[in-house]
């Protein structure tokens, strides 16, 4: 699909060159034609204008039509022909230009015969202006060859250049392509990747569920109380799957809202004491010290129910990965900017792991994460809400150091 829509997307664009690039050059060939016809018109005019110096007065002389070659003024070969009333040529005026006169006649001939006062003569190849003056007719012809030469070498370069954008066109296409597809790529795979993680998941509680169910169906005859233990599970699994379904649906619904920035005030320094004041009880059985540093009537704009969420999941992370007598610490502060960092001194996480932990269902340690009932969707939902709320999260993780998340507002 993803070769297809790169496909697409070089014959759309080669396409909108193809056209707008054709049509100015076939715009500049019509000018550059247009340009050949009034030069070879200019020429006609001037070929009369040569013959008014010359026939002027008018003197034919006697015994018939006669040629008088007037030496190379212009590189456009012409002629002009002075005719009588009885259609007669009685003179000839070439301009670099060699005629025989049966030629000379026959093109007067087909001019007179087209009854118009200019025009072109396909068969010799000329364009022909006629002129009265007194009773005499003016014709004057000039040579149609260097004309169609130029227009065949503008056709040709307009061809030429034409061949050369498109295959440049066509490179940069292919290169634009891979670029502006990739992205899409990128998408397309971590939405395949989603979908097979969300079903894995999906299929281990499931899989639970259905078998205590079997078990409870094989003794339909035993009371509850000595069925407690599966009916537990059951209860365990299914909220585990509800818990699950509901992150899902936070990130879905973030998917859907896109860049929308949450509106309203929250503060964040209540949103803190309040999340720290209930996690004191799960540090404590979790045999860590929790502090805090906590700078007061910090308020921030964007959802309280989400940052709450947020400084959950951070500390929820805290206390699980941190080893046992070791210390979780909340800091808010607004010095430079308002940064929320929740740092424990556990365990470093591997450099190789760093950049993927905002990733969904990514685990540092899956076995772990799997026995502490984290299914890898806690820091993706907490890298969604802070990308909704136009911040920043990173994370700094070194031994000796412990593991840092720090939130930028």
């Amino acid at each position: 699909m993803l070769e297809r829509l790169r496909w697409k997307f070089v014959l759309i664009i080669m396409a909108l060159l193809s056209a707008v690039l054709g049509a100015a050059l076939t715009v500049q060939t019509v000018s550059a034609v247009r340009q050949y016809q009034e030069e070879t018109e200019r020429m006609l005019h001037w070929v009369l204008q040569q013959g008014e110096s010359v026939l002027d007065p008018l003197r034919p002389p006697v015994g018939g039509g006669w040629v008088q070659d007037e030496g190379s003024h212009t590189a456009i070969p012409a002629f002009c022909a002075v005719v009588d009333g009885s259609g007669r040529v009685v003179l000839a005026l070439t301009y670099n230009a060699s005629l025989p006169e049966d030629a000379l006649a026959q093109a007067v001939e087909a001019a007179l015969a087209s009854g118009t006062d200019s025009g072109r003569l396909r068969e010799q190849d000329l364009r022909f202006l006629i002129r009265s003056r007194g009773g005499w007719l003016e014709l004057a012809f000039a040579d149609l060859t260097w004309e169609q030469a130029a227009v065949r070498r503008q056709a040709v370069t307009a061809l030429l250049v034409l061949a050369t954008a498109l295959a440049g066109f066509f490179v940069v296409s292919c290169l634009l392509s891979h670029w502006l597809v990739r992205p899409v790529e990128e998408s397309w795979q971590r939405q395949r990747q989603f979908v097979a993680d969300a079903s894995h998941e999906l299929k281990t509680p499931l899989t639970v569920l259905l078998a205590d169910v079997d078990i409870l169906l094989d003794h339909p005859d035993d009371p509850i109380r000595t069925q407690r233990q599966w009916v537990e599970h059951i209860r365990s699994e299914g909220q585990r799957m509800n818990g699950l379904v509901q992150d899902l649906l936070f990130l879905a619904r973030g998917d859907a809202a896109g860049k929308e920035r949450p509106k309203g005030d929250a503060d964040l320094s209540e949103i803190c004491e309040s999340c720290v004041m209930s996690f004191e009880p799960v540090a404590f059985e979790a045999g860590l010290a929790l502090e805090s540093d906590i700078a007061p009537g910090v308020t921030v704009t964007g959802n309280e129910e989400e940052l709450r969420r947020l400084t959950v999941i951070l500390l929820d992370n805290a206390c699980k990965y941190c080893v046992p007598g070791g210390t979780v610490t909340v800091t808010l502060d607004t010095r430079e900017r308002t940064t929320l960092t929740v740092h424990d001194t556990g365990g470093p996480i591997p450099a190789e792991a760093q950049p993927h932990l905002f990733e969904r269902f990514y685990r540092a340690d899956a076995a772990r994460s799997r026995d502490q009932g984290g299914c890898g969707l806690g820091l993706s939902i907490a890298a969604a809400i802070v990308e909704r709320h136009r911040g920043k999260i990173a994370v700094h993780s070194a031994q000796g150091e412990g593991t840092a998340f720090t939130v930028t507002f």
